[in-house]
């Protein structure tokens, strides 16, 4: 492996020459600069990031965890930390602890061992406790969607339990009685504030929230796509849905449609995060905003502050919720989706599968 003492002797350099080009400073010539890339090339070479961290006691990276990089949710999460981290001149280690606790504590204590300037941590399985020492052995750590007691200036975080509350109350207000809820199965802060605002809306106008019509699954495309089948094969009328995130709306959606029921001319739906996904969709999806972008941008802008222990730490804005109307509430249909939905014709005691479907054809045409 090629060091940067062949990268000089090729150059025909000093190391002195080498280090700079490679660091980024202007106070070496054209010719040099030339020599050294070039030597760099052939040879391969690329600095240490570690060892140059600890050499200067400085540090070029941001670290990022998330739960899954397969949601977009967290993809636009990183894809903010990265260009607010590119402005900074830093790059970014992205690791995911997927809603485990365990997971979560090594990503963490992973980032720590790459001598990370700030750490930006979404984490929500990791008990209070555990997540203060950390904020106290780290002053430069941010936390996103969590607020820990004693740490609120260091939190990113928007209401969810409002968000909720206002994507139940547009179902309401447009006549629906029966609200159905998809959640989050993961026991996480964001999943039980957002199952609190959609209680607390439907008790405040007098409906009830029956267990049947509440289903929890992972919060993915997957996750949507089952808790909708779930809904459906319980057989209890609902005539509208709240669902955690804009990915389960999306995977519910395609189960609804493939059973022939319209959206919203049968069951209207709402999301919540405001992904592109929303907008991406057919029909356009209802959902309730959470600036994943702004927050993941103003989180390392804080983090940066903090590392840099300014005088007057950068201030976070204040992130607030709001509905975005777009195609997927209606009034409720006048029949019910259920009488459209008729359970498909059995197969006789030793009939065979010809026989079964000659019968179904005769059953059809003698409908018309």
């Amino acid at each position: 492996m090629a060091t940067i003492r062949d990268v000089a002797k090729l150059a025909g350099v000093s190391v002195a020459t080498v280090s700079r080009v490679l660091n980024g400073s202007s106070k070496v010539s054209q010719q040099s600069r030339e020599a050294v890339l070039k030597a760099q090339h052939e040879l391969d070479f690329h600095l240490n990031a570690s060892a140059r961290t600890l050499a200067r006691k400085d540090s070029e990276i941001i670290g990022v965890t998330v739960s899954d990089l397969s949601d977009p949710y967290f993809g636009c999460m990183v894809k903010a930390c990265e260009n607010a981290a590119r402005r900074l001149s830093c790059s970014l280690i992205v690791c995911q602890g997927f809603h485990e606790e365990q997971r979560e504590i090594v990503a963490i204590d992973t980032l720590l061992t790459h001598h990370c300037r700030g750490l930006i941590v979404h984490a929500l399985t990791i008990p209070d406790d555990r997540m203060a020492d950390y904020l106290r052995r780290v002053p430069s750590m941010v936390l996103i969607n969590r607020e820990v007691p004693g740490f609120e200036d260091r939190c990113v975080n928007i209401d969810n339990e409002k968000g909720e509350y206002l994507a139940v109350c547009q179902l309401i207000a447009a006549g629906h009685r029966h609200i159905a809820y998809i959640g989050s199965r993961h026991s996480i802060l964001d999943a039980k504030e957002r199952l609190t605002g959609y209680r607390r809306a439907m008790q405040e106008h007098g409906l009830s929230c029956p267990p049947q019509l509440m289903v929890a699954d992972e919060p993915s495309l997957e996750g949507g796509i089952r808790a909708a089948r779930e809904l459906l094969a319980r057989g209890v009328y609902f005539s509208a849905v709240a669902v955690y995130n804009d990915t389960m709306a999306a995977g519910s959606m395609s189960v609804f449609n493939s059973r022939g029921l319209q959206i919203p001319a049968d069951i209207s739906m709402v999301g919540f995060d405001d992904l592109l996904l929303a907008r991406c969709l057919n029909p356009q999806l209802s959902t309730i905003t959470n600036p994943v972008e702004e927050m993941g941008e103003a989180a390392v802008q804080l983090s940066n502050s903090l590392y840099l222990k300014q005088p007057a730490p950068y201030t976070l804005p204040n992130f607030d919720v709001r509905f975005v109307p777009r195609a997927t509430i209606a009034a409720p249909a006048a029949q019910p989706w259920t009488d459209k939905l008729s359970p498909r014709p059995q197969k006789a005691a030793g009939e065979s599968r010809a026989a079964a479907a000659f019968r179904r054809a005769q059953q059809e045409l003698s409908g018309r």
